[in-house]
């Protein structure tokens, strides 16, 4: 006789809400192997083929448990645990397949289609062999092949969108929800083709079905329908929870890196652009930054300060008869020892090759006579550099606002101009500026380079 089906629609969509879920966690997994290291790598790839396979699993459990019938049903436990055996297999090779290059070729997408349709097609196979309870099915050929063929191309299609297509950050995310849904909405589709495509029948018919007995139940293991509902959802939204729980604290760490990468190079950047790579003190552009906030804090409270030009007497001498490597190692050492003689107020800048300035904000004469001597007497000290013992000097010209000029350009040429003075007075020393260094100071290399700079 053959028995009348009916559906509950609360367990349909509750098989499909699982069937996507499961789906869209499986891609997300999938997707976060290429940036993960070998045992992340490892551990998404078994993640998503689980989950997966336990989606396909659930889904058509919860769907067989949606469907009515005039008698109880009751399931093969071997049968059945074979059929979440065959899931979880196809699911993770087809995952694997997807996920082993970074590019995926129609090759291995075709080859992921084909496991991922057999799981779910011997998945549906073995979960309907598993029904022992007087039960005999009796299959329409067209509709079978017709979920089958359902099961093949939806599911292609869904590892085209998750794995092939190339979208941006923003857009992955979109099609990765979207591939989930398609992923989940084949495998519902599948399964309920399939159902649709099998009549019932519980006992002998006028081709001679031979009806089973009861005795079957009293030597075999099998499953009932309400324990089985019970076991099927509870292990369904543990494993579902904990994965979405995992994936989601994975996503939040790897935002966490992202924006603390993202904050270590702009630090880098702004390093780069306001600071010396050599010696870690400001640049050209931060010392005129700050001598130009200088000035106009200066102006505005009527103070004074003073700019320092210093240069390195015979660095090329040392340059060219211990090599560049030698003269580096120098610089941080001569950076080092500068910096000893400045306190936080004072902003100490090197300008490129053996020019270092200082910016002394809110001082007077005599404060900057003894920092001067003591920057001075700093470096005339030996250095020792890799079993080299090398002796420099130091020329320092000083010029003072708002005495020597009210603009940034001013007080750099002056200063430099004075520190040229120095030099021509014999080197290792200091002077401040004075009218009497004007006419010799448009030969002064600031100046040249000024001037080149402005024709460009």
């Amino acid at each position: 006789m053959m028995l009348y089906v009916s559906w509950d629609p609360i367990l349909i969509g509750i098989s499909f809400v699982v069937a996507f879920i499961a789906s869209f966690v499986a891609l997300d997994s999938a997707s976060k192997i290429f940036s993960s290291t070998v045992r992340g790598a490892l551990f998404w790839r078994l993640c998503g083929g689980a989950t997966l396979g336990m989606g396909i699993w659930s889904m058509h459990f919860v769907g067989m448990l949606a469907m009515r019938m005039p008698i109880v049903m009751h399931y093969d436990l071997v049968l059945t645990i074979a059929s979440f055996v065959v899931a979880l297999i196809a699911a993770t090779l087809a995952i694997n397949v997807v996920v082993s290059e970074e590019i995926l070729p129609f090759k291995r997408l075709i080859l992921a289609t084909c496991l991922l349709c057999l799981g779910i097609v011997g998945m549906h196979a073995l979960g309907m062999a598993a029904l022992t309870d007087y039960i005999t099915l009796y299959w329409n050929t067209p509709r079978l092949i017709l979920s089958v063929t359902i099961a093949f191309f939806a599911s292609g299609f869904s590892l085209w969108l998750a794995f092939v297509r190339q979208v941006n950050h923003h857009g992955a995310f979109i099609y990765r929800v979207f591939a989930g849904l398609v992923l989940g909405i084949t495998i519902c589709a599948m399964h309920y083709v399939a159902m649709s495509a099998v009549e019932f029948s519980n006992g002998k018919d006028s081709a001679g079905i031979i009806v089973r007995s009861t005795a079957y139940y009293s030597t075999h293991t099998s499953v009932s329908e309400a324990g089985l509902s019970i076991w099927v959802s509870t292990s369904t939204l543990i494993v579902l929870g904990i994965m979405l729980f995992i994936s989601l604290i994975d996503s939040q760490i790897r935002t966490s890196r992202l924006t603390e990468s993202l904050r270590q190079l702009n630090h880098q950047l702004e390093m780069q652009a306001h600071f010396d790579p050599l010696t870690n003190l400001a640049n050209r552009i931060q010392f005129d930054i700050l001598l130009d906030a200088c000035l106009a804090s200066a102006a505005a409270q009527r103070q004074r300060f003073a700019v320092l030009f210093m240069d390195l007497d015979r660095f090329k001498q040392v340059n060219d008869a211990f090599g560049h490597h030698i003269g580096d190692l120098l610089l941080k050492s001569v950076a080092v020892r500068l910096s000893t003689c400045v306190n936080a107020k004072m902003t100490l800048a090197r300008l490129g090759g053996d020019e270092f300035i200082l910016l002394v904000p809110d001082c007077i004469d005599e404060e900057i006579t003894i920092l001067a001597k003591k920057l001075v007497d700093t470096i005339h000290f030996p250095f020792y550099e890799q079993g080299h013992v090398i002796n420099v000097s130091l020329s320092v010209g000083i010029s003072f606002y708002p005495l020597h000029g009210d603009t940034v350009q001013d007080l750099k040429f002056k200063a430099d101009a004075a520190m040229y003075r120095v030099k021509q007075n014999g080197r290792n020393g200091w002077e401040v500026w004075h009218p009497a260094i004007t006419h010799n100071a448009a030969n002064t290399p600031f100046f040249l380079s000024d001037i080149s700079i402005n024709q460009k």
